[in-house]
């Protein structure tokens, strides 16, 4: 009897101790390759591939407000010649305020990331996206169609 304890213990503990591990290995290359960034670069003038890392492992961790106030602080310091990376903060913002139902805000940013490169697909995706959880169909349909547009131009 004292066996079969045994067995059910184990099997009901052994996903639980899975799960508990994979979190912990998880977290450890996160703050491991955080650490390398730190050791490699200066934290003001860290380069912006490493700073939208950062902002997805912020993202996967659903520390939206780190994410957003990373990005802002960084985004006083790209170049105008670094667009596409203005782009993505914009749209990695957008998703942050997004993820915690503020979809004016989030409208904004995308709207942003929009202004700044109206070709760029994944702009295109989160705005209308944005248009449609706030119900304003008319704009999503219209932003759908361009990117249909867009799709269609690439084809060729």
């Amino acid at each position: 009897m004292f066996e079969i304890y045994l067995i059910l213990a184990t099997c009901f503990l052994l996903p639980i101790c899975f799960l508990i591990t994979n979190n912990i290995i998880y977290i450890y290359h996160h703050l491991k390759f955080l650490n390398q960034i730190e050791e490699k670069t200066n934290i003001i003038n860290t380069d912006n591939k490493h700073v939208l890392d950062i902002a997805k492992i912020y993202i996967s961790r659903k520390k939206w407000l780190d994410c957003i106030t990373i990005l802002e602080f960084y985004m006083k310091q790209i170049n105008i010649n670094e667009l596409i990376i203005l782009v993505q903060y914009y749209n990695y913002i957008g998703l942050c305020y997004q993820s915690v139902n503020i979809y004016k805000i989030a409208t904004k940013y995308y709207l942003k990331a929009y202004n700044k490169a109206p070709y760029i697909k994944q702009t295109l995706k989160n705005l209308a996206n944005i248009y449609k959880l706030s119900g304003n169909i008319k704009s999503a349909s219209k932003i759908n169609d361009q990117l249909t547009d867009l799709n269609k131009n690439e084809d060729i």
